[in-house]
């Protein structure tokens, strides 16, 4: 009643402090060009309104990425990814090779704009053409988070539920990855920490 809601991701702009960026997990696409004292949305006409990750090209702040759906109370559907070349203005869906997946996280190479990977609820893609396709790099678990090492975009880190919380690691930049287990609890395992 008092238009609160839960938000899944904030993304900030790049080289403007006031614009900001955020993504609701059954209400669409936010932006705000005050410093939040007012907001938009252009995203009420999408099939779905979750949004779970958002992505700017630093190189071309016109160019957003949304990922669909919401990956933590499944409250809409994932329809893959959506990318704006206006600022925001209008998305449209860019998820061949991807189809209909929760996005929940997106990275952007740091020196390569067009390579881009996405955390979905079946498995991490990867496109090497600002998402005009996506292929499948790893299992078609329920990706929730994916990280570069800092200093090192060909370490990735990921993280999934399917297989009982697994942590995963590439070290090619996302063409491999291995399931790191040694030294992390699993769900339904007990664990003490020495102190």
């Amino acid at each position: 009643p008092n238009g609160n809601g839960r938000l899944n991701c904030v993304e900030f702009h790049p080289t403007d402090a006031n614009t900001m960026f955020v993504g609701s997990p059954s209400g669409g696409f936010w932006k705000t060009t005050n410093g939040g004292t007012s907001w938009t949305t252009s995203t009420d006409g999408l099939p779905t309104l979750g949004v779970s990750s958002i992505l700017i090209d630093s190189s071309n702040t016109n160019i957003i990425y949304i990922g669909t759906g919401d990956r933590d109370a499944g409250d809409a559907p994932g329809l893959g990814v959506y990318k704006s070349t206006n600022g925001g203005q209008s998305f449209a869906q860019y998820n061949s090779g991807m189809g209909y997946k929760t996005v929940g996280q997106m990275l952007m190479h740091p020196t390569n704009a067009d390579y881009i990977l996405a955390a979905t609820s079946g498995g991490i893609y990867r496109t090497q053409n600002g998402g005009n396709t996506w292929t499948l790099e790893t299992s078609s678990y329920n990706f929730k988070d994916i990280q570069f090492k800092p200093g090192d975009p060909n370490t990735v880190y990921a993280t999934e539920t399917t297989s009982g919380d697994g942590f995963w690691k590439s070290t090619d930049g996302g063409d491999n990855w291995t399931e790191i287990t040694s030294g992390l609890p699993r769900i339904g395992q007990s664990f003490s920490i020495a102190v």
